[in-house]
């Protein structure tokens, strides 16, 4: 088990800020989940969390990063198991303004080689024009949420509904901090032959760059 080029083998490099253990992942997206909501009948009918969140996406990054309540978020990809699971870690939570020392945590958490940071602090909008905009592999991408969370066996299970960039976007996951429940939930799913695609994956999926960048 392992992500292969050396992603796995790092240890996230600033894990103890966080509390929240690693969590392995199945994720899958289409423009309508149906048959998987009826799978479950009436749990979908719970009321839904409405939010958005900005995703900064970068091209050559497997890791998660967003903004979240006003927090900078970024969670690490930790480890792939052969069934396609991926075990995810929350790797850094920051609160806004960012110092010097933050952005160059931020990208070496995403194991990209950070900028200079010509500041002493940064806040949202200066994060956003002056470190992210200027790196072209970068893109900011709001995201906005509509999402139901219930239980699946040990699991749990989210629906969401995403709207990016336009299009409207169905998305469901199922997670546990053990790989053996997650596999187990997808069997009795029938979905343990669905390919798991990941957040930053789907996004690097999207015509959002240039065919240069």
């Amino acid at each position: 088990m392992g992500l292969g080029e050396g992603a796995a083998k790092k240890s996230a490099p600033h894990a103890d800020r966080v509390n929240s253990p690693p969590r392995w992942e199945w994720r899958t997206f289409g423009p309508d989940l149906a048959e998987i909501g009826a799978k479950f009948g009436l749990a979908f009918e719970a009321p839904a969390h409405c939010g958005e969140e900005l995703y900064l996406a970068h091209v050559r990054s497997p890791h998660n990063a967003k903004i979240r309540d006003g927090l900078l978020d970024v969670k690490r990809l930790k480890a792939t198991a052969a069934s396609g699971l991926e075990l995810w870690e929350v790797a850094l939570k920051q609160g806004f303004p960012l110092s010097a020392t933050n952005i160059r945590d931020f990208f070496e958490v995403l194991d990209l080689a950070p900028p200079v940071a010509r500041r002493p602090s940064y806040d949202l909008e200066d994060f956003l024009e002056r470190i992210v905009g200027r790196d072209p592999a970068f893109r900011a991408v709001p995201v906005k949420k509509s999402r139901r969370s219930f239980l699946t066996g040990a699991c749990r299970a989210e629906l969401v509904r995403l709207e990016i960039a336009g299009a409207v976007w169905m998305s469901f996951c199922v997670e546990n901090e053990s790989l053996d429940r997650v596999e187990a939930a997808l069997r009795k799913l029938d979905l343990d032959t669905v390919a798991n695609i990941s957040f930053p994956k789907f996004l690097r999926s999207l015509p959002l760059w240039s065919a240069e960048t």
